[in-house]
């Protein structure tokens, strides 16, 4: 982590130090034209009116040449962004173009001037300049702007996007699992806790109403604003587990780590439907009995949890001397419905529950829990 923000830094001060220099020469590169648009021209057109063939004298030139560059070279730019030294300027070679002439100064940002007057046959005359960097400001304001943008992404932080925005609110106002937390959220730690879910799984997409779920029903203390949060949007963002705890003689069901209350009858069936939907042989399908004709079959593998876990006998003894009915496998389905809604709300509760079809060849309905088999855990 360390060696990408000094990667990132240095990369920024190059930048900045690109920025400064380029914008340094063209304010001085501006200066000088304007120079030479108020000063200089002014100066060479009045020497050309008054020579006759325009065949400038040695010592005219020379003396224009002086004037030049006492001009130019009094140019000094905005002191708080120029890093330019100051700048050499040489005229040479007047009515063509010419090479410049040797120089015993370093050019480290030569240009190449030139320009034209009405008349035609008047000379063009020449000008270079050569400037020099500044090192010290130059790299001190290049470091001073990359360190601030530095500190001011770390104080202000990423964006942060509408829909993980909508996260914070949520985490940060339910006040219930904060009393219970028995502490007053901070919100900075909370977006601390969104940020890092989203630098370690940028691709999850993250159930809202099972979230809203988690922390309303959450009993678990945590160490941390960011530890609480990065647990809940974790249980938010993956795939629930629907689990069935028969270790007491009892079925209880939990879905997402939450507790349903499930009556003992509408438990088993819910545990019967999951042995079931874990069968590959059907895939968990469970076709319905006629209405007039319960199915004494089907009804001995729920009997036989109904006698393991402490099934009501009034169940039993329907299982036993009728058999398994539609009616009793309909009711049964709405009252875990209704108590999977009553905790997660409808939204959620239908990604477990009960998925249904009908064959072409038979009018009796098939269910099954939409849940995937793997997502299903039993303890025992």
């Amino acid at each position: 982590m360390t060696l990408v923000r000094s990667s990132s830094l240095m990369w920024l001060s190059l930048l900045y130090g690109l920025i400064i220099l380029a914008g340094s020469s063209f304010g001085r590169y501006q200066a000088y034209l304007s120079v030479i648009a108020d000063h200089v021209e002014p100066v060479l057109a009045t020497a050309w009116q008054d020579s006759a063939d325009y065949q400038f004298a040695p010592a005219l030139e020379q003396l224009l040449g002086q004037r030049l560059a006492r001009e130019l070279d009094g140019v000094q730019g905005n002191l708080l962004l120029s890093q330019l030294q100051q700048c050499h300027s040489s005229l040479y070679q007047f009515g063509r173009q010419g090479e410049p002439g040797s120089a015993g100064h370093s050019r480290w940002l030569p240009w190449s001037m030139s320009w034209w007057h009405d008349s035609a046959e008047a000379p063009q005359p020449w000008l270079q300049i050569d400037c020099r960097i500044q090192p010290l400001p130059w790299l001190s304001l290049t470091l001073l702007l990359a360190s601030v943008t530095a500190l001011g992404w770390h104080w202000i932080g990423k964006p942060v996007r509408d829909e993980d925005q909508h996260l914070i609110a949520l985490l940060f106002k339910q006040e219930t699992a904060w009393l219970h937390q028995n502490r007053v959220p901070k919100r900075s730690k909370i977006k601390a806790g969104v940020l890092h879910f989203r630098a370690l799984y940028p691709a999850r997409e993250i159930n809202g109403c099972l979230l809203e779920t988690l922390i309303k029903t959450n009993r678990a203390t945590f160490s941390s604003e960011q530890q609480y949060v990065m647990s809940l949007l974790t249980r938010a963002s993956q795939p629930p587990e629907l689990h069935f705890d028969v270790t007491g003689g009892k079925v209880q069901v939990c879905f997402a780590g939450i507790p349903i209350a499930l009556s003992v009858t509408p438990a088993l069936y819910l545990f019967w439907y999951a042995l079931k939907r874990k069968e590959q042989d059907t895939e968990g399908w469970v076709r319905n009995p006629p209405s007039n004709k319960p199915d004494r079959e089907m009804a001995h593998s729920l009997l036989a949890l109904m006698h393991q876990y402490a099934g009501h006998g009034r169940a039993i003894r329907e299982l036993e001397q009728v058999g398994l009915k539609a009616k009793s496998l309909d009711q049964n389905r709405s009252k875990i419905k209704e108590a999977f809604s009553a905790v997660l709300g409808e939204e959620a509760s239908e990604s477990a529950l009960f998925a249904s079809r009908k064959g072409d060849d038979n009018p009796q309905a098939e269910y099954r829990l939409k849940i995937s088999p793997e997502k299903i855990t039993i303890a025992s």
